[in-house]
Formats: structure tokens, sequence, C-alpha cells
């Protein structure tokens, strides 16, 4: 597919492969079991439904990784090109993403922070869909930005959206980005927060001094409306 990227298979056992068919094959069948008891509230338009209203925009989704059970759900029928890491823990990610209808794009924030932006921002401007990243993935610190995204929005001119979630009753793993996975009927919402615009001549310095907390406010801004939507305050 045109703007997908791609990297190397690793090698694999036939051990190693069925754990991780195993894995993905009943995280993707719990996710659409769980995600048809949730009630969940949706605030602010996806880009997807902006253009259905004449708006001529594309846009990188941006979420924590520990939030990826529920906005694979608000995503799942946008079209969307996800990037995902192509480590082996990335792979069953990967896989889920697969099953629920999405458009991959394999890379790693892993490979070393330069040929990480320059292969988001590839991806960025090849692609023709809204791409969606974990911003803090795929190994953490966790809500701690990492700057091939903005790198990719400075360089493509495309508006970062910051994604939002609030979960009143949730399981939450031990993993380092403490992930997030409703209980059944629990209440949720999926904020789109405001878009950030990067400047197309930022330098590194002003991406990780200005426009990193830039996003994390505009992060913390959708997760607190999300918030205010479930506890209604």
């Amino acid at each position: 597919m045109r703007g997908e990227m791609s990297a190397p298979e690793p090698d694999r056992s036939f051990a190693e492969e069925f754990r991780v068919e195993a894995i993905s094959l009943a995280a993707s069948t719990l996710h659409r079991i769980l995600h048809a008891t949730y009630r969940t509230r949706t605030l602010g338009s996806s880009c997807l439904q902006r253009r259905a209203a004449g708006e001529d925009v594309r846009c990188i989704y941006a979420g924590w990784h520990g939030n990826l059970w529920h906005t694979i759900g608000a995503l799942r029928h946008h079209g969307v090109l996800a990037l995902v890491s192509s480590h082996r823990d990335g792979e069953i990610i990967a896989r889920v993403l697969r099953r629920m209808g999405f458009r991959l794009a394999r890379g790693s924030s892993t490979r070393g922070g330069a040929r990480a932006m320059l292969d988001m921002t590839r991806v960025a401007r090849e692609a023709t869909a809204d791409l969606a990243v974990a911003i803090d993935g795929p190994r953490g610190p966790a809500r701690e930005v990492k700057e091939g995204v903005l790198y990719a929005a400075s360089r493509t001119g495309l508006p970062i959206v910051p994604v939002g979630l609030w979960v009143d009753r949730a399981w939450r793993t031990k993993s380092w980005d403490t992930h997030v996975i409703g209980k059944p009927l629990c209440r949720a919402a999926i904020v789109y927060g405001a878009e950030i615009h990067v400047p197309g001549d930022a330098t590194r310095a002003q991406l990780l001094e200005v426009w990193a907390p830039a996003l994390v406010r505009g992060m913390d801004a959708a997760e607190a409306r999300a918030r205010a939507a479930v506890e209604g305050t």
C-alpha cells in the first residue's frame, strides 16, 4: 500500500509464532466483546467527520500508549494508518490492529531518534490517510512525548490532534504504560482535542523545549474534558 512502511519480520520459532498469534487473537476477541458493553461518549469531531462535512483536512492522531485499548475502538472504522513498532512486542499490537481493520506502518522509535523521525515523516508524506501514533511508545517512559511525531508534523504540515480518554471503571496492567482496559459496562469518554500546528522551520531544540510541552498540555486538556464528561463535573 502506498505510504505503508514495513520492517523485516524478526525470526521467530514455532513456539514464539504460536504465542504471538494466540495472544493477538485472544486480545482482539476480548476487545470486541468488551467494547460491545462500553458506554462511550465522543466529544469533538474526528478528521473523518470533518472531511464528510466538507473540510479539507488530514491529521496525526496522538494518544498515550496506555490508552490504546480504547483509542483502537474509537478509530477502528476511520481508515486510519497506525504506526506500530517493529520490535517483538509490537507484533502483537500490529496483529490486533490488522484484525480490527487498521492499515499499518511498521517502524520503531527504538532504532535511534533521527531514524525514527525520518521514518515517521516519510510515512506522513506518502500516506493519504490520517495517521495514529502512540506518542510515548513503544517502551516509554510513560506520558513522555517522543520527538518523532513532532518532527513529522513540522515537516509535513499535518496538525496533531490530541486524543484524550477517561474511563470510570477499568483494569490497569502492571506494564510500563499501566494500560487502561475498561471493565464491562464502564462509562468512557473519548475527546478529539484542539489541533496543534508545529512550525515547519522548528529546530530540534524547539521541538523538545517548546512543542513537546505544548503537546502534553493538549493531551492533558483533552483528558480533563473526557474526565469531566464521564464524571459530570
